[in-house]
């Protein structure tokens, strides 16, 4: 996997914009990543590319969403 394909989002291919192996903290490290979000990437990218931050938090949404439905 190249550099450039590690940046992107693999459910939306857009710029993921993780700075994990910065100095400072990344964006990454305050959210919760739901493990039914994670099993969404494909098996060859997992654990390896960062979902974007629009991805986690569109799906932490439609789930909190769909939560409130079942009452």
């Amino acid at each position: 996997m190249s550099s450039q394909e590690s940046q992107l989002c693999p459910l939306c291919q857009q710029a993921n914009h993780c700075a994990v192996n910065a100095n400072t903290p990344c964006w990454c490290v305050n959210h919760e990543v739901k493990p039914a979000l994670l099993a969404q990437v494909p098996s060859a990218m997992a654990n390896k590319v960062c979902i974007c931050q629009q991805c986690i938090e569109k799906f932490n949404f439609d789930n909190a969403v769909n939560k409130g439905r079942e009452c």
